[in-house]
């Protein structure tokens, strides 16, 4: 585990904290499975920049996850499609948002339903 300085997990943390947000954002425009299937690639290119940035500030799990929601979101986009996904996406998003105010959150609940999937 690499963590770098202070001013880069002060940048990197912003960059999380919008990425989640623009995750939040374009959560706000799917209203159910088949909306999160067609953004699938926008919701893809916000969660493997996280899986990259998280671990390097010290957030090996929210990396790890993001890392398992990049995997899903490119299934997506190569034609799968998850009954239920919405509702775990929705979750997953409110999951992260807390993650980055807690030190030691625990991803066990959300990441045992997302690998359902």
């Amino acid at each position: 585990m690499y963590i770098m300085s202070d001013e880069f997990i002060a940048v990197a943390s912003k960059e999380v904290n919008d990425d989640i947000e623009s995750l939040e954002n374009i959560l706000k425009s799917c209203s159910d499975d088949n909306d999160v299937v067609k953004n699938s690639s926008l919701f893809q290119k916000h969660t493997h920049k996280i899986k990259g940035l998280a671990p390097m500030m010290g957030k090996e799990s929210l990396g790890s996850f993001s890392s398992s929601l990049d995997d899903l979101f490119k299934k997506m986009i190569d034609g799968t499609h998850y009954d239920g996904i919405f509702a775990a996406i929705s979750e997953s998003v409110i999951t992260m948002k807390k993650s980055m105010n807690e030190p030691e959150f625990n991803f066990s609940q959300i990441s045992d339903k997302i690998k359902q999937f």
